[in-house]
Parts: structure tokens; C-alpha cells; sequence
């Protein structure tokens, strides 16, 4: 198979990325007034329920099917064998899953009220396991999910302003964001075979991935927790109208992360192929260039989500939720330490099959979240759930830093640190400036934006940035 070029991996990532944080920047302040604070907070906790399930049918097949199936991906019988026993012990877990959540709606009566949200969603889980979007990752077929994806997002979008009118609206809403998120699973079902030939099976030779994926399970269930436990938490404790504040800071935390590591998640095939083979020399290499990059990116963006909070939260929602602004700002603090502690999981010990050393890291990341959650959530409500969030995604941050060095040594430049500092401290002043001297609330946040992208970029230039060289010499190459 011929490499393709990471740097357009990451962009055609990015540009799905995009069209996922486009999507609901147009529809969100049109379904958060719709719909109002309650429903809001109704689908979010009916969507946390239902993410647990779909951790329970995933397992960790996902991470380990990119990261084993990238070494196999040149011999197309290898890799059928794989995909065929991986894909077999998926269907069964999502059997499983169904099975438990079944049981869950009859059985516990604080369902009862979401039930129809919660069949819906659930719908998303089959079509995640028949999809396979993990082989489509293995290959490095970035330009199809991407495409697939965007078709999906763009059909929905027109299908919300046609169908979701008003209060009573819930249940379509529900079903096109289903359409949203899995039309392109429902797609690959069809479009998978010309990679690999995936039949069920059930043999001795699935067992020796059972470990494997049980450790990464494991390491799942502790980082759903730590991400989904404050939703769930709120929801119970303060109800859905704290929920419904929350989950438009969360929505905007989960965009910016969303795109921040559109980088990581196409570089694991990559190094996973280079320890494969034992280049170290490329794996470090590469590893270097993508945290460089990444902090070059994540600073200006948390600080700038920073400085814009209020601005972003009435612009995406209204007035009625401004109350999220703190929340916002916490979490935008918590993007940070979130990347770090992404690349560092992914990108060092996964890639390494350190996959005990991520669990022992998302576990106690998890375990503080939840504890933290019980304990300040009825004095601070959506706000305690956020900072339990920042205060979780640094203590994963560290762990998987103490624990990956050993198999990698970040090389970051001086001119890069500084460059990045002074650029971000330029978007604080722009920022402040702007927000004296306009009062238009849509102008404002353009003018903000440009000017910080503007002075950022200068910054760079002057200081001769490696991530933005490595960025210029590409497109002069092109």
C-alpha cells in the first residue's frame, strides 16, 4: 500500500472535523431555541445513557483493529482474517449491549421518561458495528468518510429546518441527528469489501484478541466515565435544566477538541506501521512534528474560546443560556490538557501497546472525576462538572506523560514556545479591544477572529515557527 501524505490525511480529518462543528453551528441556535433549555437536556441525558451502551458494544475493537490491522493491511488474506475475527467479536458484544439495554428501560423506572430517545439513539450502535469505520482507518481512506460524512451532515441539515418546528419536535430531532451520525456507517456496510472479505466466524483463533481489547475496553470505560459521568451526574442531581446549560459548553469543548485532533487520529495508523517495522528514527520523528503542531494550535484556540465565551454561548444559543459562559470557559481551559494527554495516549503508549499504562491513567482520571462530581455538583452545578472535567483531563494528562516518556522525548523548539505564548497574549489584547470598541455582537466575534488569525500568524512568521515552516515548505512543494 502507498503511504499517502499525513499532512493530507490531517486536512481531510480536519475538513470532516469542520463540517461536524459547521453542522451544528447552523442548526444548534436554531434547535436550542426550538426545542428549549428541557428538551435539550432530555436528549443530552438520553444520548449519555445510550454512549454507554455503545461503549459496551464497541469494547475497544476500534483502537485495536487501526492499530493491528495497519501492520497487516499489505497482505489482503491477513487482513481478512483479522477483520473477519475482530468484526465477529464486535457483532456479539453489540448483541450483548442491546440485550442489557433492554433490560435497563424495562426495569429501571427513571428511563421510563426517555425511552423513545433512547430507542432511537440506540439505533447508532448497530450501524457502528456493521459500518467497520475502522477499516476505512487502517487503509487511511480519509477522502471517503469524509465525503460520506459531509453528504450525511448535509441532508440532515436540511431535514432539521423541515421537520423540527417546535417543542413537540423532539423525537424527529432525534432521528435526523441519527441520520447525521450514522448515514455513513450505513454506507460503508456496502463499500467495505473492496478492502478486505469479512464473514462471521467463531474459532479459537479470536481469543488472542480478546485481551488486547478487554485492556482497551477497560481503558474505555474509565474515559466514557470521566466524559460522560458529569452529564449523567448533573442530570440526576440539579436535572435537565442544568444539563441543558451545560451541553452547550460541552458542545463547543467537544468541537474545538474534535478538530484540534483531526491530526491524532490520522497519524495512528502511520506510527503504528513504523513501530511495526521498527522505525524508530520516522516514528520519533513524526510523533515531534505532530505535538509541536498541536501545541502551536491548542494554546491560541483555548485562549481565544477563552476571551469569546460569552460572545460563542449567545451566539450558538441565546440569551436564556448564558449561564453557560463559566462552564465554557473551564472547559476551554481543559482543551489543553485534553490534547496533551490525546497524543500521549494514542499517539505514544497505544502505538507502544501500552495499553495497561493508558488504563491505570483514564482510571485515575475517572475515579476523580466521579468523586469530585457527587461532591460539588449540588453546590456549582454545571460548573462543577466542568472543572471536575479539567481537573480529569490533567490528571490523564500527567499519568500518560510520566508513563510514554520512556518511549518518546518531545523536541520542542524555544522560538516555537515563544511564538506561541506572545501570539496568544496578542489575542487576549485583541480580543479585550475589540470587545470595548464594537458592541455588534456578530461583528465583534468576526472581527476578533480575523484579527487574532491575522496577528497569530505574524507572530509565527517573525519567529520562524517549525510547525508553520513545515506547513509553508509543504504548499511551496505542492
Amino acid at each position: 500500500m502507498k503511504n499517502k501524505f499525513i499532512g493530507i490525511n490531517a486536512l481531510l480529518n480536519a475538513i470532516k472535523t469542520i463540517f461536524s462543528i459547521i453542522f451544528p453551528l447552523i442548526t444548534f441556535p436554531y434547535i436550542s431555541r426550538v426545542l428549549g433549555v428541557e428538551n435539550i437536556g432530555i436528549y443530552n441525558f438520553s444520548s449519555s445513557i445510550v454512549s454507554y451502551f455503545t461503549l459496551l458494544a464497541g469494547l475497544g475493537i476500534s483502537t485495536y483493529a487501526i492499530r493491528e490491522g495497519a501492520r497487516y493491511r499489505n497482505d489482503r488474506n491477513k487482513i481478512s482474517d483479522f477483520c473477519s475475527e475482530v468484526f465477529s467479536i464486535n457483532f456479539i458484544s453489540t448483541l450483548v449491549s442491546y440485550v442489557i439495554l433492554l433490560f435497563c428501560l424495562i426495569f429501571l423506572n427513571k428511563l421510563h421518561d426517555y425511552i423513545s430517545i433512547i430507542v432511537i439513539l440506540s439505533i447508532s450502535i448497530s450501524f457502528t458495528t456493521l459500518g467497520c469505520e475502522w477499516i476505512f482507518n487502517i487503509f487511511e481512506e480519509f477522502g471517503l468518510i469524509t465525503i460520506r460524512t459531509i453528504i450525511c451532515q448535509f441532508i440532515s441539515v436540511v431535514l432539521m429546518f423541515i421537520f423540527v418546528k417546535d417543542r413537540d419536535s423532539l423525537v424527529q430531532y432525534s432521528v435526523i441527528t441519527l441520520i447525521s451520525t450514522s448515514g455513513a456507517n450505513f454506507i460503508n456496510i456496502f463499500s467495505r469489501k473492496k478492502y478486505c472479505d469479512i464473514r462471521f466466524c467463531f474459532n479459537s483463533k479470536m481469543r488472542r484478541h480478546l485481551i488486547p481489547i478487554l485492556i482497551l475496553f477497560a481503558n474505555s470505560i474509565a474515559m466514557t466515565i470521566y466524559i460522560n459521568s458529569d452529564v449523567t451526574i448533573l442530570g440526576l442531581i440539579s436535572g435537565s435544566y442544568h444539563v441543558g446549560l451545560y451541553s452547550v459548553a460541552t458542545k463547543v469543548y467537544t468541537m474545538l477538541k474534535s478538530l484540534l485532533g483531526a491530526l491524532i487520529v490520522v497519524s495512528i495508523p502511520r506510527l503504528s506501521s513504523y513501530i511495526g517495522i521498527g522505525n524508530k528514527r520516522e516514528y520519533s520523528e513524526t510523533a515531534s512534528t505532530i505535538l509541536n503542531s498541536l501545541i502551536t494550535l491548542a494554546v491560541p484556540v483555548m485562549v481565544g474560546t477563552f476571551a469569546l465565551s460569552d460572545k460563542i454561548v449567545f451566539l450558538l444559543s441565546g440569551k436564556d443560556f448564558l449561564p453557560a459562559t463559566t462552564s465554557l470557559q473551564i472547559l476551554s481551559v481543559a482543551l489543553l490538557f485534553s490534547i496533551f494527554s490525546w497524543f500521549y495516549t494514542s499517539c505514544v503508549l497505544i502505538v507502544n501497546k501500552e495499553d495497561k499504562s493508558v488504563l491505570k491513567a483514564t482510571t485515575f482520571a475517572a475515579l476523580a472525576n466521579i468523586i469530585l462530581n457527587v461532591l460539588l455538583i449540588p453546590y456549582f452545578n454545571q460548573n462543577a462538572a466542568a472543572f471536575t472535567t479539567a481537573l480529569a483531563e490533567l490528571i490523564s494528562a500527567v499519568v500518560c506523560y510520566l508513563y510514554g516518556r520512556k518511549y518518546f522525548q518531545s523536541n520542542l523548539q524555544k522560538n516555537d514556545i515563544i511564538s506561541t505564548l506572545l501570539g496568544s497574549f496578542l489575542i487576549i489584547v485583541i480580543c479585550r479591544l475589540v470587545k470595548i470598541y464594537i458592541s455588534s455582537l456578530y461583528v465583534s466575534i468576526f472581527v476578533s477572529f480575523m484579527l487574532s488569525v491575522i496577528g497569530y500568524g505574524i507572530v509565527l512568521v517573525l519567529f520562524r515557527n517549525n510547525s508553520l515552516k513545515l506547513i509553508l515548505d509543504f504548499v511551496k512543494r505542492k
